[in-house]
């Protein structure tokens, strides 16, 4: 999104396509230079004209310059110098950044237009503009920094401190509403010789002032289309460079600035995924002899919000962390004599958002045994800190009428965890695969502080977290008779942790926890005996268990006993009963016995639906243990389960029998 910058200052700015004036008229193109030119003598671009340089070539006009019109470039950058006055009153524009050198006074009108998404840069010197990346970044990285000899105003930085002689109030220089117009009338005077008003104030040789949108920020003047910043431009300065010889004069200057760029998304690429941090936001730098702000609106630009990160559906583990969010912009002035401030109000940006998280696990796939789940560990990135304490030394006259707008820190991102199933078992024996777990932790909001300034200061927002365990995969189930049915897989655990809000005059609220519910367990598989239940994972609220396998054994029904009939056991009595009998000592009639499935233990009967199946490591076999810690033999007494590490005995030793059913 783009960004105003209306303002009593002058650059350059960048746009590629169609320039109108506001009224939405196009300017018509009268001279177009694709190399270098040198024009001898003065420059007038009238209203409603427009010159082009294309390729980046550069255009040196030994007179005047005079803009009513418009000059705009058509690939690379808009490159001016003028050795005699520049004189701004229509439009500069340009996608690839504008330098301007001007070796005489240079004025730019309220009326002024300057349009670029890229660096501006107007020094009185060739050999002061940042020409390669490393040197933009250079100037960049300097602004930022409590450092600058002399008089100086910015940056705004944690740590940063007002000097003992800086003073609260300014001798108000220049606050009368004719001194840049006057500035567009002067006259020459002995180089020896400064030019003054009629009340006799030194005028500055630079007066900058007009709209002015840079980068991204905010809306371009109606009918200017300005694309959006190329994506090599990593760092964006407004440069004014004037050394210790000019004296420079922002006077009903309001600028905007744009804000970072964001950082680069990394989303459904790999199973480790890392959003970018979001970049700085711009930053402007003024040097000259003496500097007059007088009505200055200047608005920083937020920082860049932190690259989200999503990993792809199939990964064990998936991580994914999103980038933390940049810093809001920054200046610094400094000067040789003084620094007056008559009027600056700064609107300080906000701190970038941190990036979103999001991380998946796979499910497991049905196997012996099912396989595991893929866990899952999303982490939101930080809200960009946005600490605005002001740092000024030297001779500052005026800093009481600084003022700011709240200062505020960036949002701290999302995290959401979507752990995998576990797989189910695929057959008898073959236990369900446990689920994968979730970990969710939401950035953090970005702290915020302000102080040499009369304000307030608020902490980002933390971010909300969201996770699940994975549910555990179900027990593989047997054929009839067949032992023994898997057991179900443990469900995954779930660990939520939401941002906190950062600290400030004014803390940030913290985040929110949307879920955190542990995976439910798997079921058991059916089998004779059938298999346990998964257990829930861990979580708030932990996840359910799962039910148990179901007992799926024949009973096998004794047959009409012939005359000279079978046997059916009593147990604890091993007395038999003929097929031929009916009642006590009654021949010739059929008796059926009603029985169950049990295993004799230690001359009991235990009734097999009493009774699991485990296969613990140490016994070295399948094995019998209580389901609920003990057996109801058949007898009516009660049998407590031997515990570790083979229970009742293993499967093979005590087969299931059938015994007639207790009465």
């Amino acid at each position: 999104m783009m960004k105003y910058i209306v303002a009593g200052v002058a650059l350059i700015l960048a746009i590629i396509g169609t320039f109108y004036f506001l009224s939405g008229s196009k300017f018509s193109e009268t001279a177009t230079y694709d190399t270098d030119t040198i024009i001898e003598s003065s420059l007038a671009v009238a209203q409603g004209e427009q010159t082009t340089l294309k390729s980046g070539a550069t255009l040196t006009v030994r007179g005047d310059l005079t803009v009513d019109g418009a000059i705009a470039c058509d690939g690379g950058a808009l490159s001016l110098i003028v050795e005699g006055e520049t004189r701004v009153n229509g439009t500069l524009s340009c996608a690839g950044g504008i330098t301007v050198v001007a070796q005489g006074p240079i004025a730019f009108s309220p009326d002024a237009r300057v349009v670029s998404d890229g660096s501006v840069q107007i020094v009185n010197d060739a050999s002061k503009i940042a020409k390669a990346d490393a040197d933009v970044e250079k100037v960049f990285n300097e602004t930022g920094e409590d450092t600058g000899a002399g008089t100086r105003i910015g940056p705004m930085i944690e740590g940063g401190t007002v000097g003992g002689g800086v003073s609260l109030t300014s001798q108000n220089t220049f606050a009368d509403a004719g001194f840049g117009a006057r500035l567009l009338s002067f006259v020459s005077v002995a180089e020896a010789e400064e030019a003054r008003d009629k009340d006799g104030n030194v005028i500055p040789g630079v007066v900058i002032s007009g709209t002015w949108t840079i980068g991204e920020g905010g809306m371009p003047p109606a009918g200017v289309d300005v694309p959006t910043p190329d994506k090599k431009i990593k760092k964006i300065i407004l440069n004014f460079n004037f050394g210790k010889d000019g004296d420079v004069a922002l006077k009903n200057f309001h600028l905007v600035g744009p804000q970072g760029r964001s950082g680069e998304s990394d989303e459904g690429k790999s199973c480790n995924a890392r959003g970018k941090d979001g970049e700085n936001a711009f930053r402007f730098r003024v040097q000259a002899r003496n500097i007059t702000l007088d009505e200055f609106r200047l608005e920083l630009g937020d920082g860049g919000d932190g690259g989200s990160a999503e990993t792809t559906k199939d990964c064990d583990p998936g991580v994914a962390k999103g980038g933390k969010g940049g810093e809001a912009g920054n200046f610094k002035m400094t000067a040789e004599g003084e620094i007056q401030i008559n009027s600056f109000h700064i609107v300080p940006g906000r701190g970038g958002s941190g990036g979103s998280a999001i991380a998946h696990g796979k499910d497991g796939l049905p196997a012996c045994p099912g396989t595991k789940g893929g866990d899952a560990t999303a982490t939101g990135g930080d809200g960009g800190k946005n600490k605005k304490e002001l740092a000024a030394t030297g001779g500052v006259a005026g800093i009481a009428n600084v003022t700011i707008d709240s200062v505020v820190g960036g949002i701290g991102g999302d995290a959401t965890a979507n752990p995998g199933k576990g797989g189910s078992g695929t057959a008898c024996k073959c236990n369900g695969g446990a689920g994968g777990k979730g970990t969710a932790t939401a950035g953090k909001g970005g702290d915020a502080s302000l102080s040499g300034i009369t304000g307030t200061s608020k902490g980002g927002k933390g971010g909300d977290a969201d996770s699940q365990g994975g549910q555990g995969g179900n027990g593989g189930s047997c054929k009839v008779n067949e032992p023994t049915g898997g057991n179900g897989g443990k469900g995954g655990d779930a660990k939520s942790t939401f941002g906190k809000g950062g600290t400030a005059q004014t803390n940030g609220e913290g985040g929110t926890v949307k879920d955190e519910t542990g995976g439910s367990g798997g079921n058991g598989g059916d089998g004779c005996g059938p298999g346990g239940d998964g257990k829930g994972g861990l979580g708030k609220p932990p996840g359910t268990d799962g039910a148990k396998g179901k007992l799926i054994c024949t009973e096998e029904k004794p047959k009409t006993a012939p005359d000279t009939g079978g046997t059916s056991v009593t147990p604890g009595t091993g007395t038999q009963t003929t097929g031929g009998t009916s009642g006590a000592g009654t021949t010739g009639g059929t008796s059926e016995t009603k029985t169950i499935q049990a295993i004799q233990f230690e001359g009991k009967y235990l009734p097999v639906d009493q009774l699991i199946i485990e296969d613990e490591v140490g016994c070295g076999a399948e094995h019998w243990h209580a389901a609920e810690g003990l057996v109801v033999a058949t007898d009516g007494s009660q049998v407590f389960d031997p515990g570790p590490q083979c229970g009742f005995g293993k499967v093979r030793d005590l087969p299931v029998q059938q015994v007639a059913a207790p009465r």
